[in-house]
């Protein structure tokens, strides 16, 4: 480990001569640059984007009449189910089929 041979008068004048370039103009300051406002501008697909997400956050997660139709085919007797195609939409889901 090595002792810096800096002792403190060597720190102080360093400190002095440092004050006086700045109080004598040797030394200024550069301004700090005027910043610009920050801006977006959003493309017209970016903007048709947005909309739709927010048409479909607005649509109510459950269809009330479509709901209602069922009951009703139920309760009626009306309401069949097609096996094959349930079948088919089944294996689709698993990957089974393409």
């Amino acid at each position: 480990m090595s002792i810096s041979q800096v002792n403190g008068n060597d720190r102080l004048r360093a400190a002095m001569a440092a004050q006086a370039m700045r109080t004598s103009g040797a030394y200024a300051p550069t301004a700090a640059p005027t910043r610009q406002p920050d801006s977006v501008s959003l493309s017209d697909s970016a903007r048709s984007l947005s909309a739709a997400h927010k048409a479909v956050a607005a649509a109510p997660a459950v269809r009330e009449d479509r709901i209602a139709a069922l009951k009703a085919a139920i309760a009626d007797g009306t309401y069949s189910i097609d096996s094959r195609q349930l079948a088919r939409a089944m294996a689709k889901k698993l990957d089974i089929i393409g």
